[in-house]
């Protein structure tokens, strides 16, 4: 199986969860999921100063960082019917997504808007998760979804990600988004597994056997994971399946718990 590089393009984060602080951000969780599903990740994105965490992994990996005074920082509640989003900090700058002839595939993946343009422009496959990109953001408040989001169409567009709650709330069609490019759309269900969705309408289902306590990134690591799988040239329906399994492996892990 060939090794593709991945440019992945985002945010880290700093998360206080249930009175710990730790790192996040698809930077790192879709890296892991990159990393997993037999991929090499590349990173660009923004980070800032007040983001003092050593992750080994990710001091090896080929990256390009934007340093602002603050990182993304969120509040996350986790409750028995779901998580509860604080922006509590957002970084100043922001991010284009660039053409670069030196990866094999980019994968789109803001935390909170810092990515500026959504005309993406790439020789390359794209793959998008949507949720940084119809969150409000507005500090000191509950993260909410917008609605009215639309991409111009790509023929390099291959997967787009997004939870159940962020497509409900957009009101996100996945007749648009097909017209838009996207081959394949996933929409993750929590405990209940995800959805994948095909322009021919076909659909697959994966249920996972059994869900860990590490709720937070995993919908990066799927989408990081299924997307190195796709671009190794695993079909669909074997790459949701090996995809869904290493996400189970993440949520019963204990990776930065």
């Amino acid at each position: 199986m060939k090794r593709n590089k991945i440019l992945i393009v985002g945010g880290f984060t700093i998360d206080e969860i249930q009175g710990k602080i730790r790192p996040g951000g698809p930077l790192i969780y879709s890296s892991l999921g990159v990393m997993r599903g037999g991929g090499i990740p590349k990173l660009y994105g923004v980070i800032g100063e007040d983001f003092n965490f050593e992750i080994d992994f990710i001091s090896d990996l080929e990256k390009q960082l934007i340093y602002d005074k603050y990182t993304i920082r969120f509040k996350i509640d986790l409750t028995n019917s779901g998580r509860r989003l604080i922006l509590l900090k957002k970084p100043k700058s922001k991010i284009r997504v660039i053409d670069d002839n030196t990866v094999d595939g980019i994968l789109v993946n803001p935390v909170c808007k810092e990515i500026d343009n959504i005309n993406i422009q790439s020789s390359a496959p794209i793959a998008v998760d949507i949720q940084g990109f119809i969150r409000n953001c507005v500090e000191s408040e509950e993260i909410k979804y917008e609605r009215g989001l639309s991409f111009p169409f790509n023929s390099n567009y291959m997967v787009l990600h997004g939870n159940m709650e962020e497509f409900e709330s957009s009101k996100l069609e996945l007749s648009d988004l097909f017209k838009s490019g996207f081959k394949e759309i996933i929409i993750s269900d929590g405990h209940n597994g995800f959805n994948v969705y095909t322009y021919t309408l076909a659909k697959y289902t994966y249920i996972p056997s059994r869900t860990g306590r590490n709720e937070v990134g995993t919908g990066d690591f799927l989408l990081g994971a299924y997307f190195a799988l796709r671009l190794s040239g695993l079909e669909i329906i074997e790459a949701a399946t090996i995809a869904g399994k290493l996400t189970e492996e993440f949520s019963n892990s204990e990776f930065l718990i």
